[in-house]
């Protein structure tokens, strides 16, 4: 299941946030969550808005065609 992923404000590294698209659907998702990051270990908070899904898991799910 592909995760959701922010920049980290302080690195700018893509970090996941904790969740998965199973979890969250980004286009219905109102207001801020917070998680701490895995790279600052400080607590950010994050919005639809800048997050994204983590493509590389989202494309090896899609069935491929023969």
């Amino acid at each position: 299941m592909p995760r959701i992923i922010i920049a980290c404000p302080t690195s700018s590294e893509e970090v996941p946030t904790g969740h998965r698209t199973q979890d969250l659907d980004l286009a219905s998702m109102e207001g801020t969550r917070a998680f701490r990051c895995p790279v600052c270990r400080a607590v950010h908070n994050w919005s639809a808005a800048e997050a994204h899904v983590e493509m590389a898991q989202a494309e090896a799910a899609q069935p491929r065609a023969a």
